[in-house]
């Protein structure tokens, strides 16, 4: 058995192509979003944007976009996805932290979404609630933020720890097949998962060739998110429970959320 793990500082360098083949049949959220960029109009950022598995279908809708990730490796997955798509200057990719303030072209923007669990990528409450106010900067007057991420119910909590899980299978085009097996350990008072991903690749001969990942997942309460919002200086912040916007309860599996900025003149987040 081979088995490698990717750099500590991306953590996709060594899964891109497998995370790719898992998650693209996902489109569970896509139409959701769309719909979002009608109403509030482009241009849109996306934060997290990873290898651009939403980022095509914006621009495809005729939105300008601009993708932000700090993997590299995701990025150049990116490019690779849309290059062919002939979308030009309606598409810029950015390598860079969900929480930095450095300028990005095209702004300021109609829409800033947080997509598939983006937020949670950032381990510390400190690193999230920075992430929130730097969004709010960057949407125009009247804009929209969107976030999805996991809805943290007990029961969901206490199932990511009862053992190692098979998440996903795949056949692949020599005849290998790919099983990712994910143990995801919940530390309560820090609000972390900490995640730990294996992809085995098993051949037609039956060798097994294991790929490691590792990285860190906050989650956040629906109460805690409303405050950082609230601090950010957002309002009209709005709660759902999934792809339909359908009531958020107990046993809902997502934690969709939308929100808009205070106007300037009266938002103290800003020293006005």
């Amino acid at each position: 058995m081979d088995e490698r793990a990717g750099s500590p500082a991306d953590p996709y360098q060594a899964i891109a192509e497998l995370y790719d083949q898992e998650h693209d049949p996902f489109h569970d959220d896509v139409d959701l979003l769309l719909q979002f960029a009608e109403v509030s109009g482009g241009p849109i950022i996306e934060m997290g944007c990873g290898s651009g598995r939403v980022v095509a279908p914006f621009a495809e809708a005729g939105f300008s976009v601009v993708g932000i990730d700090r993997s590299s490796t995701m990025l150049d997955r990116a490019r690779k996805r849309l290059t062919p798509l002939g979308f030009g200057d309606n598409v810029s990719l950015v390598e860079g932290d969900m929480e930095s303030d450095a300028p990005v072209p095209g702004g300021p923007f109609g829409l800033v979404a947080f997509t598939l669990n983006a937020l949670m990528h950032l381990p510390t409450p400190d690193l999230q609630a920075t992430a929130l106010a730097n969004a709010r900067h960057r949407l125009a007057p009247g804009g929209l933020l969107v976030l999805d991420i996991v809805n943290p119910a007990p029961e969901y909590l206490v199932s990511l720890a009862a053992a190692p899980t098979l998440e996903w299978s795949g056949h692949q085009a020599d005849g290998s097949v790919v099983d990712k097996w994910s143990f995801r350990q919940v530390h309560a008072v820090d609000q972390v998962i900490a995640t730990t991903l294996w992809y085995d690749r098993v051949s037609v001969d039956g060798t097994l060739t294991r790929l490691r990942s590792a990285f860190d997942l906050r989650y956040l309460h629906p109460h805690e998110l409303e405050l950082m919002l609230t601090v950010a200086g957002f309002r009209d912040i709005q709660m759902y429970g999934g792809y339909e916007l359908e009531p958020l309860d107990d046993s809902s599996d997502r934690l969709i959320v939308t929100a808009e900025p205070i106007p300037a003149s009266t938002d103290k987040s800003t020293g006005a």
